[in-house]
Formats: structure tokens, C-alpha cells, sequence
């Protein structure tokens, strides 16, 4: 049975095969939630130890946006190719999320991910081995040619520029870009202002769905 999201504001089943679709999934928070054990951000303010942040909880940050208080804050977890694979594929998978991933990818469209992280090429290994989807008949598969690599970002790559001041600017760049590629494109965040940016385009072709938290 398809989610009420796609069933109700896509007609999955009335779009003719002509349609090229794309679903843009963010990861963290929002595919899966990481082992704080195994990645961490880390916060300093001046005059004061060395925190330790989740993913969801550097989201959440005030100061995360701030320009001037962008030395507060140490990523060096993300940028350890090794921690940045084990952290995805021993993520726990965010199901309520992943089924809005399964009725668009049984649909015909393809897959690709747009996170803030690191590593890109070390990301689309891990989600490559990590991520499964369920077909029509609940039988989990991996997602094959639907998951499209080339599509796939990560903005803050040490050895790529992406443009844009903040991860929400660059994460809309590549929207923009995308929407260009396809008829039809998806995009599930779990950071309100990665969701905003992106729907402040008012792009046509585009949806912007919050996922689930």
C-alpha cells in the first residue's frame, strides 16, 4: 500500500512512464541516526571545555549558522574516512522515512542522497552497502541502478567546492541543479532550514518534504 504522502500528493500510479523522477534523500537524521559513540561533533565557545554534539543536536544549535562562530565547532569525526563508513553502516535505519524512499523508487524514480557531510566518495560506498528498500511485495533489495551516484553529494567535501555560505545555500545549489536533470524531483530533510531554502526556491518541479524525526 503506498504512503499517504505519495498516494495523495504525487497519483504515483497515474504518471505516465515518461516521467523521470528523482527522490534526494539527506542522511543523517533523517535515512538514519548515527552512534554518537562513533560520530560526533564537537563544540568549543571561548572560555569553555569541549562538548560533544549528535548529529540532531548540532541541527538544533543556534550558533551552527552563525559565520562568526564557525571556528567553534570541529568536524573531524566526518572527515576520518573510516568512522564516516562505519557510522553509516552501523546507523540505525529511520523506517517511518525509508517507506516514503520505498513507494518512490517502486514508483520508477531514482535515488540519490544530499547530505552536509564529508567524504563524498567514502558516503556512496558506505549508503551503497547500507541502504535497502523494500519492493511491492515487502521483499527488502538493494537499490541497484536506482541509486544514482553521480546525482549523489556531499557539500562539505574536502577535495570538491560546493557553492553557497551556509550547508543550506549549498544544498539548494544542488537542487536547482537537479530539477534541471528531472521532470520530477523529491527532496526529505530533517533540518528546518535545509527544508526552507529549499522550498523557498519555488521551484515548480520540486517537493520538499520534512521527514519524520
Amino acid at each position: 500500500m503506498k504512503s499517504l504522502i505519495v498516494y495523495i500528493n504525487e497519483k504515483i500510479k497515474d504518471l505516465p512512464d515518461s516521467i523521470k523522477g528523482l527522490i534526494v534523500f539527506d542522511i543523517d537524521d533523517t535515512i538514519l541516526k548515527v552512534d554518537p559513540n562513533i560520530m560526533s561533533i564537537y563544540k568549543k565557545e571561548p572560555g569553555k571545555s569541549e562538548i560533544k554534539l549528535t548529529t540532531d543536536e548540532f541541527t538544533k544549535d543556534p550558533d551552527a549558522e552563525d559565520p562568526s562562530k564557525r571556528d567553534w565547532f570541529d568536524y573531524r569525526d566526518f572527515k576520518d574516512p573510516i568512522k564516516v563508513y562505519n557510522s553509516i553502516i552501523s546507523g540505525t535505519p529511520l523506517i517511518k522515512n525509508l517507506k516514503i524512499m520505498d513507494d518512490y523508487v517502486n514508483a520508477g524514480y531514482d535515488f540519490c542522497f544530499l547530505t552536509a557531510r564529508s567524504c563524498e566518495e567514502t558516503v556512496k560506498k558506505a549508503i551503497s552497502d547500507f541502504l535497502l528498500i523494500r519492493d511491492k511485495n515487502g521483499v527488502l533489495q538493494e537499490l541497484g541502478d536506482s541509486f544514482k551516484k553521480i546525482m549523489s553529494h556531499a557539500v562539505n567535501d574536502e577535495y570538491k567546492k560546493y557553492p553557497g555560505k551556509t550547508d543550506a545555500e549549498k544544498k539548494a545549489n544542488i537542487l536547482i541543479k537537479l530539477c534541471k536533470k528531472y521532470d520530477r524531483v523529491v527532496f526529505v530533510d530533517d533540518d528546518k532550514k535545509n527544508v526552507s531554502a529549499a522550498r523557498e526556491l519555488n521551484i515548480k518541479n520540486l517537493k520538499v518534504i520534512k521527514a519524520w524525526e
